[in-house]
Parts: structure tokens; C-alpha cells; sequence
């Protein structure tokens, strides 16, 4: 399923087997939004770059791939997604070299090696996201069936990461920052088996503040699901699953 391992050594840079979850076909269409999610056919507006003045005026809207920038919390508010999401716009580049011998150059972006490795024709491709762009759109732009890869826990650490490099000049290990989101990793899969079992999320955020009887956890008294996540996600999916 994808749990973080005890040990995770302090890397600047992953090999796509280590940085992607899914990508192409194999993103699961139930699988909840998630930082680090990359969308292909994403409108993006296009701003001129001198300020047009005050009153009405016509923006030009370009398809374009992007990836999730927020940490988890901040793309959900409840069951529902929050009504804006920040997004980096994904870009062709020629090569990584200027990320450095030890990969921690180029604090504006985000290397995505072999991202469309899975359409014939496009292995060893370089793509970036760029940090320098993000910015903030509609939730609704953000349709599911154009997903096209989704992060690893490894990689949404390494995001993590480099976005901190890339806003205050922070060093933090690779490790920390898999621990600090370590419950909304799992609560992830909590979030599908949910969305598998009853077609929407509508509810999850009730059942996980709930006293409920879950006998592979408890078998004398009621447990509170979200204390448990981290711990039994195994026991609490199969809940979700056959309650």
C-alpha cells in the first residue's frame, strides 16, 4: 500500500520508480485529490505581464499541465475540496544540470524525470514544476480522469522539501517531513475506500471524529478512527469496507 519505511535517507533527488505512485492509466479514478497530483488539460489564465487597469478585461485561459502544491490539509476542508487550489505549472526542460552535483540547485523547481514515460515515445523526456508560477485556481478545473500521476509518499516529502528550500532557504530532511504528513498519506487510502464504498466522501470527516466499535482495534470499547490512522489503516480500510 505504499506505508513509509522505518529508515528514509536524506535524498535531493528520486529515480521515477521512487518518485511516482501512479502515473497514466494506473491513477485510480477514486483515489482523492492530493498534493502533488499532476493534471494534464488544466486551464491556466495567461496574465499580461504590464498591469491592464481597473474594470473589466479579458483574460486568455491556455490548457496546460500543472501539479498540487499545498500540503494535504490545505486542498481539503472537511469532505469537501477548498473552493481554490495552488497549482505549479508543469514545463519541458532541456536536462537537470542545473540542479547541481548534489540536486539541491534550481530551488524554483521540482523535477518530474520520465513523466510521460508511459506514452510511447516520450521516455527520458525532462519536465519541471515550476514554483516561480504557482497559482491559485478554481478546485473545479482540477477533473480526475485527467490525472495523471500521483506522488509516492517519498516524493510529496521531497516536494515538501524543496518548497520549503524554495520559500525561506530552510533546510529540512527528508525523513521530517514523511513523518509530519504521515496521517494524511494513510488517510488517503481511507479517503478512497470511503469514496469505493459509498460513491462520495460525503460523511468520512463525521465517522472519523465518531466513537465507533471496531473490533480489530477494540474489542471492549468505542475508539475514535483518527486517532488510529497511522497505527491500524490496514484495520480501519477493512471497517470502511465491509461495515
Amino acid at each position: 500500500m505504499g506505508f513509509m519505511e522505518p529508515a528514509v535517507p536524506d535524498l535531493n533527488w528520486l529515480e521515477p520508480e521512487q518518485l511516482y505512485f501512479s502515473v497514466g492509466h494506473d491513477c485510480e479514478i477514486d483515489r482523492p485529490l492530493f498534493q502533488g497530483d499532476i493534471f494534464t488539460d488544466t486551464l491556466l489564465p495567461v496574465l499580461p505581464r504590464k498591469p491592464p487597469g481597473s474594470g473589466v478585461q479579458q483574460v486568455e485561459f491556455v490548457e496546460s499541465v500543472v501539479m498540487i502544491i499545498p500540503h494535504p490539509c490545505q486542498c481539503y476542508h472537511g469532505d469537501n475540496l477548498r473552493k481554490f487550489i495552488t497549482v505549479a505549472p508543469v514545463a519541458q526542460v532541456f536536462g537537470y544540470e542545473n540542479f547541481g552535483a548534489d540536486r539541491t540547485g534550481k530551488k524554483d523547481a521540482f523535477a518530474l524525470p520520465d513523466l510521460f514515460a508511459w506514452q510511447d515515445g516520450n521516455d527520458g523526456v525532462s519536465y519541471i514544476a515550476d514554483f516561480g508560477r504557482i497559482v491559485s485556481i478554481p478546485s473545479s478545473y482540477l477533473v480526475l480522469k485527467s490525472r495523471i500521476a500521483c506522488l509516492s509518499h517519498m516524493g510529496m516529502g521531497l516536494l515538501s522539501k524543496r518548497f520549503i528550500a524554495f520559500q525561506s532557504r530552510v533546510s529540512s530532511r527528508l525523513g521530517e517531513v514523511m513523518t509530519a504528513t504521515q496521517h494524511q498519506w494513510n488517510e488517503a487510502f481511507l479517503m478512497q475506500a470511503w469514496v469505493q464504498k459509498y460513491g462520495k466522501l460525503k460523511g468520512f470527516s463525521t465517522w472519523m471524529r465518531s466513537e465507533v466499535m471496531i473490533p480489530a482495534i477494540s474489542e471492549l470499547a468505542p475508539v475514535v478512527p483518527s486517532d488510529y490512522v497511522t497505527s491500524s489503516t490496514p484495520d480501519l480500510i477493512e471497517m470502511i469496507s465491509t461495515e
